[in-house]
C-alpha cells in the first residue's frame, strides 16, 4: 500500500509542478485529478500528504500553488522565465529547473550572510559567468527533515563567495558543499528532467 502511496504521491507532484510551470497559476485538486486519470478524492489525500511533507504548497482555498520547488505565488527567489514570473523554494530549484529545461532568464535572490541582492542570469540552461556559489545541504540533513519547505529549502541558497557561504554554514551548524553555480546546475538539472520530459511549453 505505502508502494502505490508512494507512486501516486510521485505523480501528483510532477503533475502540478507541469500544471503550475504552463499555466502559471494554482492547481485545483480537480485539474491534477483530470490530468492523471484519477478520482479527485484519491488525488487530493496525496496533496494533504504532500503538504505535511513540505513537497507540495497549498494555499487558503486548498489550490496547489508550489511542487518540487516551483511557486506561482511569491515565494524566496523570484524567476523571470521568459514572459512569466514565477518562484523557487531554494536556489538548488531555480538552476535545476532553468538547467532541465534549457531555459533562457535571470533568477534574483538574495545572500543571506551580507544581505546583498544577486541576479543571475541563464542562457539555454546555462548560468552565464557568474563568481557566485551555491550552498547545498548534506543529504542526510535532508533526510532528517520532516517539512522540506521549511526546513531544508532555506539553508540551499547563493552566495557571493565561496568563504561567505562556508562561514554561514558553519554558523548554522550545517554540512555540506558548496558548489560553483555550473556546477550546481548541472547537478540540479538531473533531478528536474523528468519532471519536464515532453513538457511543451
Amino acid at each position: 500500500m505505502e508502494a502505490s502511496g508512494g507512486a501516486l504521491r510521485a505523480d501528483v507532484r510532477r503533475v502540478a509542478f507541469r500544471f503550475l510551470l504552463r499555466s502559471g497559476s494554482p492547481a485545483q485538486v480537480m485539474d491534477l485529478a483530470a490530468g492523471l486519470g484519477l478520482p479527485a478524492e484519491d488525488v487530493g489525500v496525496a496533496v494533504r500528504e504532500l503538504q505535511d511533507r513540505g513537497a507540495v504548497r497549498v494555499d487558503g482555498r486548498g489550490r496547489v500553488v508550489g511542487s518540487s520547488g516551483l511557486s506561482v505565488e511569491p515565494d524566496r527567489h523570484r524567476i523571470e522565465l521568459g514572459a512569466r514570473t514565477l518562484w523557487t523554494w531554494c536556489a538548488y530549484d531555480f538552476a535545476g529547473i532553468f538547467g532541465a529545461l534549457r531555459a533562457t532568464g535571470t533568477a534574483h535572490t538574495r545572500d543571506p550572510s551580507s544581505g546583498t541582492d544577486l541576479v543571475v542570469a541563464f542562457e539555454s540552461g546555462s548560468p552565464r559567468q557568474s563568481t557566485v556559489v551555491l550552498f547545498r545541504p548534506d543529504e542526510r540533513f535532508r533526510d532528517a527533515c520532516t517539512n522540506v519547505y521549511e526546513q531544508w529549502c532555506p539553508n540551499s541558497n547563493l552566495f557571493e563567495t565561496a568563504g561567505a557561504a562556508r562561514t554561514w554554514a558553519a554558523d548554522h551548524e550545517l554540512e555540506g558543499r558548496v558548489l560553483t553555480l555550473a556546477e550546481a546546475t548541472a547537478l540540479a538539472s538531473e533531478g528536474w528532467l523528468p519532471l519536464v520530459e515532453g513538457l511543451d511549453l
